[in-house]
């Protein structure tokens, strides 16, 4: 075990050394070992020098000056005890003249030395050993000050020990990253304002394809404890992959030749959901050997967890539809009225295995090949459980509104029912990244990188459990309030007994106590979810000359060329209407009241939330499966679902070449180093799906309307687009320990997959005048970022520093969803005539929202970051940051018109208090992000969604019991905080959700 680093300058002791002239990476970490320090370099700087042998008694700084003499690498002292290899010119090194054939000779024979140094990239860095949490925050902290530009990154404490349960929890620790959660897990990253799709995400350098149906990446399909580290590039540079206006996210997996032995590292815990009251377990195991010329390793991991999700929810809050105006008390500007009320439990089992294999092999000092793979499978089944009561506006009575237009107060007595549901989210989503990597450097100034890559992700549901619905119900009555003191509204009168309800065939033969199965009836049964396969094949070569034009600067090429095959395939029982095959409520077939039993939500069900005292506690609930099969025994109907027309694939292909330079200089004891470039991008799209022409909408029950549609036709269209990305990154460093750095670049971000699909789709047909559908288009224009960072940074003491940094960008093309209303081939409303319940003559046309994207709109992002660490002699230290982001592209509740707003977009906090010193760690971590616009959309209508403010506190401890194993703790938000989101005003809520916490006990050895 290494010690801690409590020197600053080395120890003038003699020490005994015995190590053998070879690779000087692997001489560098003998000698770590040997004296009892820690080295930290850049892998690919020192993997191809050829160190000296070192054989007897020496000083720590003379014995590492001999190891290196020649080489053209030289060892820093820090004042924190951690040596820094660092490289020189190579004309400040001895370096024999050889013909570029004879070096292809040396490079087969082995007998080549003085080799050339890899060029600075702060991305490749490796640390030796990192342990504990100062370890891995000194890691961390000193990629980010040898780094160029702006770069963060969040290292393991150990292999297998990744800071956070999830890689999204714990990238939220790092200045402008924030996180949108999902059932109590990060998800989604947005960096500096810019959600999710505004993100590249690599695995080992390498493009990751996404199990969603757009660009955005998963990262809780990833178990944190295969990952060594994660950095973020919020500066851009000519060499780095576009596609991230935000950032670029790069995902580090452990190799073999960090460590030349062979060792064996895992853990096991228990961990137990509070909602719950489930305990799983999870367990990974590493197995890693190597030595000079080979190293392997394999790793394996698997969690499960069973959670209960407490939640209410609403789809989405609907605009002006048709409320009779005489039953509005009220007058304003606009309506808005829920379109649903539900109240549910969710038991979802999580269940996530992965591994990694890797394959290290020097075939010479001069050439090193490596294949690294990944697999990783996330499965969530669910079985979800609530009452829920549908509103149809047309229905509505005593509507009383508030000064906004929301609809706080109404009731519905005709064409409403009370229901109780069964649903699943299934997500059986699988992640593979499969690379080849060929390092050779041809001559001590030419060096020569070679990749290819694949990346799959899916999502398999050609079922349509990704969100199926079965539903027993019974027309009833209800009341709709919202009080201003209360987050939840209320909802009543739907509870007793009425005699004078009226059923489906228009008898008042009444219904009875809500909890009595007696009353259920059939009514929608839905299967509905996405088959989603995505492909990322990679093909890139690198070629860099260092030292060019007599003065110290490397100049490097490079190719490269992408192309990505998305396929997005709508599965769904809707076609012909076949999942409303015994809509209405009607008396057959009769449904066995044994099929329901009464669930019991607890006395707590969202306690905590303002209003949750005032919810129903208690639903009848069922086996969906059980129903559908009962359905279909009774009938002729199949509720199996099918592919439908909304079905589309992109093949997007990349076509990249680069030139950059980086540069040295000093003056005045400042150490200058620039990099500056431009990259060219040629990007080919071909959009293939089918279309169907709308030919009528027919009434189907008291809410829905059904489509006849003519059979469905292939359609294709392709486009293409180039673009010119110049970037430069500068740093100047002074007295080794204040830095100040400057990045301008131009990045982009390509449209989101469903804009590009041209297919007319038409998506809800309801009655009230809720007649929905869109349109993309390939043409669309990626969106074009011109970005500036500024940053001054101060590392005042050993684990210390202070920063404080600004960006703008300025985003053009940005896409805005424009909404027209439109009729679709003249097909009418049959609700709307003298006769709602059937067509006739005085029907009016069909008028359809129709949503399009076009391009034309500029962004303005802006913001300050300030951050600082200090680490106390006494073994606590403290980690805080803030970030403060600004945008021109707002959206103003009010302006109903406005479509153009950027989501992501908040303010966020970070406080890191720990403690380690002796076998003892503990940590805590707080996280808060400002309320923020998640989605320009609801899940029912084109209205916005908001994520109100959220906090969390997460704590870990562990106690070394021996250098070889360790007993830990670890509590994921221990303060029970809850998800909020809502619509465009605070009163229209959309979800309630309280994940609860998670406690985990486990053990950890290393061997």
């Amino acid at each position: 075990m290494f010690s801690e680093f409590l020197w600053a300058v080395p120890s003038q002791a003699m020490q005994e050394f015995n190590i053998d002239s070879g690779s000087a990476d692997v001489s560098l970490i003998e000698f770590a070992q040997q004296a009892d320090l820690t080295i930290i370099f850049p892998y690919t700087k020192v993997q191809s020098r050829r160190s000296n042998s070192l054989k007897g008694s020496f000083t720590i700084e003379q014995g590492i000056i001999n190891l290196l003499e020649g080489t053209g690498l030289v060892a820093a002292f820090e004042t924190d005890g951690v040596v820094t290899i660092k490289r020189i010119s190579i004309r400040d090194t001895v370096v024999v003249d050889k013909s570029f054939f004879q070096g292809i000779v040396d490079l087969f024979v082995g007998k080549g030395d003085n080799i050339v140094t890899f060029p600075e990239e702060p991305l490749d860095t490796e640390l030796i050993v990192v342990r504990g949490i100062r370890g891995s925050m000194d890691w961390a902290l000193d990629i980010k000050q040898e780094s160029i530009g702006v770069s963060e990154s969040i290292q393991s404490e150990d292999i297998g020990k990744f800071p956070d349960l999830n890689l999204a929890e714990s990238l939220q620790r790092i200045t402008g990253v924030s996180i949108d959660r999902s059932e109590g897990e990060g998800q989604f990253v947005t960096v500096r304002g810019m959600g999710p799709q505004f993100n590249t995400v690599l695995s080992n350098g390498r493009r990751l394809a996404t199990d969603n149906q757009g660009r955005e990446f998963s990262f809780d399909t990833i178990a944190s404890e295969l990952v060594t580290s994660v950095s973020v590039d919020k500066t851009f540079s000519a060499s780095q992959p576009s596609g991230g206006i935000g950032s670029i996210i790069n995902i580090k997996t452990a190799k073999p030749m960090a460590s030349r032995e062979f060792k064996v590292v895992g853990s096991l815990k228990a961990t137990f959901d509070d909602n719950s009251q489930k305990t799983t377990p999870q367990g990974t195991i590493f197995f890693s050997n190597s030595n000079d010329k080979l190293g392997w390793l394999f790793s394996l991991s698997h969690q499960t967890r069973k959670a209960r999700i407490n939640e209410v929810q609403t789809d989405g809050w609907l605009l002006n539809t048709d409320v009779p105006t005489d039953q509005i008390s009220s007058i304003s500007d606009n309506i808005f009225v829920p379109r649903n009320y539900d109240q549910r439990v969710r038991f979802d089992q999580r269940t996530r295995t992965g591994g990694t294999f890797v394959l290290q092999y020097k075939a010479t000092p001069n050439l090193e090949i490596n294949l690294d793979y990944l697999q990783s499978d996330f499965n969530v089944k669910t079985d979800s459980t609530s009452l829920g009561h549908w509103f149809t506006s047309s229905n509505l009575e005593n509507v009383v509104t508030d000064e906004n237009g929301t609809a706080i107060e109404f009731s519905q007595n005709v064409g409403h029912a009370t229901d109780f549901h069964a649903r699943t989210f299934d997500r059986p989503s699988s992640l593979s990244a499969l690379g080849l990597n060929t390092i050779w450097q041809v001559s001590p100034e030419v060096l020569l990188e070679f990749d290819v890559s694949s990346s799959k992700a899916s999502t398999q549901d050609r079922i349509g459990a990704g969100n199926a619905l079965t539903l027993i119900g019974y027309l009833n009555r209800s009341s709709f309030s919202i009080t201003e003191d209360n987050v939840l509204p209320q909802i009543t009168n739907f509870e007793s007994s009425d005699p004078t309800i009226v059923d489906a065939i228009g008898e008042a033969s009444g219904v009875s106590y809500y909890l009595d199965p007696i009353n259920g009836k059939a009514h929608v049964m839905l299967r509905r979810g996405w088959n989603i396969d995505d492909k990322f094949d990679q093909l890139k070569t690198d070629i860099t000359f260092f030292d060019r034009l007599n003065f110290d600067l490397d100049i490097k090429f490079g190719f490269m060329y992408s192309k990505q095959s998305k396929t997005n395939e709508r599965w769904d029982n809707e076609k012909n209407a076949v999942h409303c095959s015994f809509c209405g409520y009607f008396p057959t077939p009769d449904i066995p009241d044994d099929f329901q039993s009464v669930f019991d939500a607890g006395s707590d069900f969202l306690s905590g939330i303002s209003g949750s005292e005032l919810l129903p506690k208690s639903w009848l609930r069922h086996d969906g499966e059980t129903l559908f099969g009962f359905l279909e025994s009774a009938s002729d109907v199949t509720f199996d679902a099918v592919i439908r027309n909304n079905s589309f694939s992109i093949i997007e292909s990349v076509t990249s070449a680069y030139v950059e330079g980086q540069q040295d200089a000093q003056w005045r004891g400042i150490e200058f180093l620039s990099k500056y470039g431009v990259r060219f991008e040629n990007t080919k799209i071909m959009v293939t799906g089918f279309e169907s022409d709308l030919l009528a909408l027919t009434i189907l029950d008291q809410t829905e309307l059904g489509q006849l549609n003519s059979p469905g036709r292939p359609i294709s269209q392709s486009a293409s687009y180039n673009n010119w990305l110049p970037s430069i990154s500068a740093k100047a460093e002074w007295k080794n320990n204040i830095i100040a750095r400057l990045g301008l670049s131009r990045s982009l971000t390509r449209p989101t997959m469903s804009q590009l699909s041209p297919s007319l789709l038409v998506n809800t047909t309801r009655q009230g005048g809720d007649l929905r559908a869109s349109s993309g288009s390939p043409n669309l224009q990626p969106y074009e970022s011109t970005n500036l960072d500024l940053a001054v940074e101060w590392y005042y003491q050993a684990s210390s520093y202070i920063s404080v940094s600004y960006f703008n960008k300025i985003v053009k093309n940005f896409i805005v969803s424009t909404v027209t209303q439109t009729s679709i081939n003249d097909v009418t409303d049959p609700s709307t005539g003298s006769d709602s319940s059937a067509p006739d003559f005085e029907d009016s046309l069909a008028e359809f929202d129709l949503t399009t994207p076009t391009n034309g709109e500029t962004a303005t992002v802006r913001g300050f970051e300030l951050a600082i660490q200090h680490a106390f002699d006494s073994g606590f230290g403290v980690v805080a940051n803030m970030t403060l982001v600004n945008s021109n592209a707002k959206l103003n509740p009010t302006d109903i018109s406005q479509k153009f707003a950027l989501t992501g977009l908040s303010d966020s906090q970070n406080l890191i208090v720990y403690y380690e010193k002796g076998p003892s760690q503990i940590r805590l971590a707080w996280n808060h992000r400002d309320g923020f616009l998640q989605s320009l959309v609801q899940i029912q209508g084109p209205e916005p969604t908001y994520v109100r403010s959220y906090q969390q506190l997460d704590v870990s401890a562990s106690y070394a019991v021996n250098d070889n194993l360790s007993i830990f703790i670890e509590g994921v938000n221990i303060t029970e905080e809850n998800v909020l989101k809502h619509g465009r005003f605070s009163n229209q809520l959309l979800l309630a959700q309280q994940p609860g916490a998670r406690y985990s006990l486990g053990l950890r050895g290393s061997f």
